[in-house]
């Protein structure tokens, strides 16, 4: 059996306590990051927030408070730095992780100073490091305070859904940027990048979006455009350095070709900057130093440039496109045509090759069989129902922090939505269900060669972003699934194979395809998951002091906390704890794609 670290997976998607203005000055009047920051040098505060957002999300030498400390602040200011050190501590002795330094509140501080003009210094060194110090807590605490909806809204779910909810709304606005791997990121995003762009060339439809896209930058293929980015983003994976990086571009016959190219993924003075989200610095995720020196925003944004910033680069080249050849509705045909019927598709090839029976959502749709799965897989007992939904919700509401807001949302993308004529448009939840239906009936025309008892029956609700490989959120649309499930049993279908529904992230899958393929089967990767999710029930003891009841409720918290670890997390760690991982094949792809000629060469010669 796979053993669970608890302790490492608790941490993991834990939040720790952010550092608020009020806790450390707390009988000081607060004032407007405005007030504090008048009078500072433009330039300087950009360089402090590229600095903050270039620490790492993991590990980093800052997530010692102390350590933090001594390096922003001078020996003027030593003072100053103990009190902030000492109120820190005496929160960290009543058993709080402290975080200063945060995504949210360091973009916030480059996007509101990016916007403002260059004014003179008015302010001393020392002043500076100081009033910058509490705008940032003055920005903390804006973030809890918009984070102080989530516990009270979370309230209102089901008691069932209640923990769940409360780690889920207080983490989803930010989860995505600040639990990730940039490796993992950059590895699957190239993967699905080259993937992408194949589908581009090859589909008629899309051909002249792919030609006015590659126009755009200047370019005369989309070979040449990744090539162009591509050691942009080697500099944001690389640097072993924390703080901010710098592309610079070294003088000679392309020079003007490669700031040009920089220039058109670079955030601009005059931009209006959409802070829902940082939809801005995505869009445009480096800033210009001087001639030929830029500097990059934040790391992850940058290497999201390879895949995910292109489908927003290709709906804005298609919006300008002549009538006749603009794609009516690019969303649901970038979901439909490339995330489900290219992405997902040769995914699931990849890691159930042979020796199973598997039919794609085309194939099924071509047996006139209505309403069937995404994907279909049977290996001997074992059934996947796969889903495929690429999907994001409103920049403004994902900022919400409200539960109220999420159930609705994702109520209406992933459950069902109720039309204007009253009838019920059935999505992920619901199709899973009448396909489960279909199955326990054995009406299912295109695999019938089973007992429908045999069987275990594995949903998998397959998501394209990892913004929802948030703690909490499988429990969501699982809890769904399951009132759903409720329902065939009450129509006397045998639903006690069928196991819980799964939210996997297609990432998890394209990085650990090799392994899937031919060490572990899905499958049993989920089988394990939900092994690992069940609760224990803990063992009658008697606590002798208020110190043993705290510990034992520590220690409840801990195994609650550890029930909810993301899928995209538990199959990291089983295959790292089993010594079982295998690099996805990134050479094999890329070298063929983006180096044809080069390639073609050596395979003659060798």
């Amino acid at each position: 059996m796979l053993k669970n670290n608890k302790s490492s997976v608790s941490k993991s998607i834990a939040l720790g306590q952010i550092l608020e203005f009020e806790v450390v000055f707390p009988k000081e009047e607060r004032l407007t990051i405005q007030q504090y920051l008048a009078g500072c040098s433009r330039e300087k505060i950009l360089n402090a927030a590229a600095f903050f957002l270039g620490f790492k999300n993991r590990k980093s030498k800052f997530e010692n408070n102390r350590e933090f400390l001594g390096m922003f602040f001078r020996s003027e200011n030593s003072e100053f730095a103990n009190d902030v050190y000492s109120r820190i501590r005496e929160l960290e002795k009543k058993g709080m992780r402290i975080e200063i330094i945060n995504p949210y509140s360091s973009l916030r501080l480059f996007e509101y100073y990016f916007s403002k003009t260059e004014e003179p210094q008015t302010q001393t060194e020392a002043q500076l490091e100081v009033n910058l110090f509490k705008a940032y807590l003055v920005l903390n605490s804006e973030l809890t305070r918009k984070q102080s909806i989530a516990l009270p809204s979370a309230q209102k779910s089901n008691k069932e859904l209640r923990i769940a909810m409360m780690m889920f709304c207080m983490q989803y606005p930010l989860s995505d940027k600040l639990n990730y791997d940039i490796h993992q990121i950059w590895a699957t995003q190239m993967i699905k990048a080259i993937y992408l762009f194949q589908f581009l060339e090859t589909d008629r439809i899309a051909q002249p979006l792919l030609t006015a896209f590659v126009t755009h930058f200047s370019c005369t293929s989309w070979q040449e455009y990744l090539k162009s980015l591509l050691p942009l983003t080697h500099s944001a994976i690389k640097s072993e350095r924390e703080g901010h990086t710098d592309i610079v571009v070294t003088q000679g016959e392309k020079f003007e070709q490669s700031c040009a190219f920089i220039e058109k993924i670079m955030i601009q003075e005059k931009d209006e900057l959409d802070q829902n989200d940082f939809l801005s610095t995505r869009a445009k995720p480096f800033y210009k130093v001087n001639d030929g020196v830029y500097r990059i925003i934040f790391n992850l944004f940058v290497v999201e440039k390879i895949f995910k910033g292109v489908y927003f680069l290709l709906r804005d080249v298609n919006k300008a496109l002549p009538t006749a050849q603009r794609i009516k509705d690019v969303r649901s045909f970038y979901g439909n045509e490339f995330s489900e019927k290219v992405l997902c598709y040769k995914v699931m090839e990849s890691i159930y090759p042979a020796r199973c029976i598997r039919f794609s959502g085309k194939q099924l749709e071509d047996m006139n069989i209505d309403a069937a799965p995404d994907y279909y897989v049977r290996k001997g007992k074992n059934i996947l129902l796969i889903e495929s939904k690429d999907f994001l919700i409103a920049a403004d509401k994902k900022m919400s922090f409200d539960y109220n807001v999420y159930e609705e949302e994702f109520g209406r993308v992933l459950d069902y939505e109720k039309l204007p004529n009253g009838k019920i448009k059935a999505k992920a939840v619901m199709q899973l269900i009448n396909s489960i239906r279909r199955l326990l009936k054995n009406d299912f025309i295109a695999d019938t060669d089973y007992y429908y008892k045999d069987v275990f029956i594995y949903p998998v609700l397959l998501t394209h972003d990892h913004q929802y490989d948030t703690p909490g959120f499988n429990e969501l649309i699982s809890f769904w699934f399951q009132d759903a499930l409720s329902e065939l049993a009450g129509e006397g279908l045998f639903t006690h194979h069928v196991k819980p529904l799964s939210v996997v992230n297609i990432d998890s899958l394209v990085y650990h395809q090799m392994g899937l393929a031919s060490e572990i089967p899905l499958h049993e990767i989920l089988k394990l998951y939900h092994e690992s999710k069940k609760l224990e029930r803990p063992k009658k003891k008697i606590l002798k002091s208020q110190k043993e009841y705290d510990r034992y409720l520590g220690n409840q918290k801990e195994m609650l906390m550890s029930k909810l670890i993301p899928f995209s997390l538990f199959i990291n760690n089983c295959f790292e704890s089993r010594g079982l991982w295998k690099s996805p094949p990134l050479l094999d792809l890329i070298a063929p794609a983006l180096f044809k000629e080069e390639y073609e060469n050596k395979a003659r010669t060798s």
